[in-house]
């Protein structure tokens, strides 16, 4: 099958934005309720965020009926008839509508939908044949790591790699609602990215966006955070949510830092170079100096700016004479010594 994206290594084609991407995930911060849910689209776009992320789901072909957790889950699921209608609002607002399927029928109902990727939610990282049905897709998965040990990665990247070339990326994760900041571990990131050599991004669990702002200075591309527009509202994640202008800052500040990461070489800006010659300093002389006198090592100091003779080679001019009378303090030049 042939990938529908340009380059499988650069999220940034998957999605037509530039890096890093922020996805908002609303999961079922919604509640069930169609109309909050085009609320919480419409205040991503104002936010500048580049991605609205929903969870789609039958909530009998994923959860036990005996399973606790069922009843809320059901509260949360959307009809099939608004997916399309949500889809299409995110794409009047200019955002990309990406979700996360939790089981057969919601990957066919995204795929005809148009998505450009997938997400996968951490809890089916070690469901081979659930991955193998979304990457037979061949679009581009995002997949989440949370509560996995490297092997069980190992057998997820695998298996997805046998049945896609459409591109993978790896969400460094925690899989807990709240994570602690001591259990964020962006250290893996790095080491996540070497090991797959594929890009990587976090979702991040954390409170606040410091931490994830942190990621994009370890290789972070993709950000995926929880996103509210009341934190008081019922059902989903709202209470562990950022609002609205915790995600401008997010959008914004993640884009600086990844500006400000540059390269590993060491150079000079061009906004150094033209400090250079007012932060150095010159050779000069302490004291007034007929021609022909010559310099001891008491004569010389260091002054600014570095327009003469660099401070660095005040030892080469130690012994040298004068060529022409010096005054205290002068900055001394070349043709300045004999």
């Amino acid at each position: 099958m042939t990938p529908l994206v340009a380059d499988a290594q650069n999220p940034a084609s998957w999605f037509g934005l530039p890096l890093p991407i922020v996805i908002a995930e609303l999961g079922g911060n919604h509640n069930g309720d169609l109309a909050l849910a085009r609320r919480l689209i419409d205040a991503v776009a104002d936010a500048g965020a580049g991605v609205a992320k929903f969870q789609v789901y039958h909530t009998s072909e994923w959860i036990s009926a005996a399973d606790p957790s069922y009843d809320v889950f059901a509260r949360e699921e959307l009809p099939d008839e608004a997916w399309a209608e949500l889809a299409g609002r995110c794409r009047a607002k200019d955002v990309v509508f990406l979700a996360t399927p939790f089981d057969r029928t919601s990957v066919d109902r995204l795929a005809a939908l148009g998505v450009p990727a997938f997400k996968i939610a951490s809890g089916d990282l070690t469901n081979r044949p659930f991955l193998r049905y979304v990457a037979a897709k061949d679009r581009p998965v995002l997949l989440s790591t949370g509560a996995s040990t490297w092997d069980e990665i190992d057998a997820a990247v695998e298996t997805i790699r046998e049945a896609s070339t459409a591109g993978l990326l790896l969400l460094h994760c925690t899989a807990a609602y709240p994570a602690s900041d001591e259990e964020a571990n962006l250290q893996v990131i790095p080491a996540m990215a070497e090991r797959y050599g594929c890009p990587v991004g976090f979702s991040d669990h954390t409170a606040g966006v410091e931490i994830t702002l942190a990621a994009v200075a370890l290789g972070a591309v993709v950000l995926e955070k929880h996103f509210t527009i009341d934190r008081s509202l019922p059902g989903g994640d709202n209470g562990i949510s950022i609002l609205p202008g915790e995600l401008r800052t997010l959008v914004e500040g993640s884009r600086r830092v990844l500006a400000s990461l540059g390269c590993p070489e060491r150079q000079v800006t061009s906004s150094e170079r033209t400090l250079l010659n007012a932060i150095r300093r010159s050779v000069a002389v302490r004291r007034n100096l007929e021609a022909g006198e010559s310099l001891s090592p008491a004569d010389l100091f260091e002054l600014r700016p570095g327009t003469g003779i660099p401070a660095s080679a005040l030892e080469e001019v130690t012994g040298r004479t004068a060529r022409l009378p010096l005054h205290a303090g002068q900055i001394l030049h070349r043709d300045d010594l004999a």
